[in-house]
């Protein structure tokens, strides 16, 4: 891993290789490799409305309760400031073959943590209306 004062491109790959890592593991249920990508200090405002915390996440995945049989993720913003990095964008999931494809947004807050990046802080929303949503429908920043 590269120091903070890394390149530009470089920190800019390492964080879309440890989003991609993030997604494989939590698609395929890779608890360990998750437990490595997480800060210990991971909180997760989930679409389901219930805030969790590494512990209960990794619980959650582990047993079933949660889980993705697919996903498609749209990066749409990263950004560095210091020792955090964030990422924004919009994701298609399906929670089982069964069930419809959800479009959501979320927000990925990556943190700087020795020689690692690890995820942070994530929030993720379910697009009531996904047909309605997009970069158009974006106005300038508040």
């Amino acid at each position: 891993m590269s120091s903070p004062s890394a390149p530009e491109s470089e920190w800019q790959n390492e964080i879309a290789t440890a989003e991609r890592e993030a997604n494989d593991a939590f698609l395929n249920r890779d608890l360990g490799r998750l437990d490595s990508l997480f800060s210990d200090e991971l909180v997760v405002n989930s679409p389901i409305n219930r805030v969790n915390d590494k512990r209960t996440l990794l619980h959650l995945l582990g047993t079933g309760v949660i889980g993705h049989v697919s996903t498609e993720i749209r990066h749409e913003l990263i950004r560095r400031d210091g020792d955090l990095v964030i990422v924004m964008g919009s994701d298609a999931v399906k929670n089982s073959h069964a069930e419809p494809t959800l479009h959501r947004r979320f927000t990925n807050i990556w943190r700087r943590e020795g020689d690692h990046w690890r995820l942070y802080v994530r929030h993720a929303n379910v697009i009531a209306d996904h047909t309605h949503a997009g970069p158009s429908d974006v106005g300038p920043t508040p």
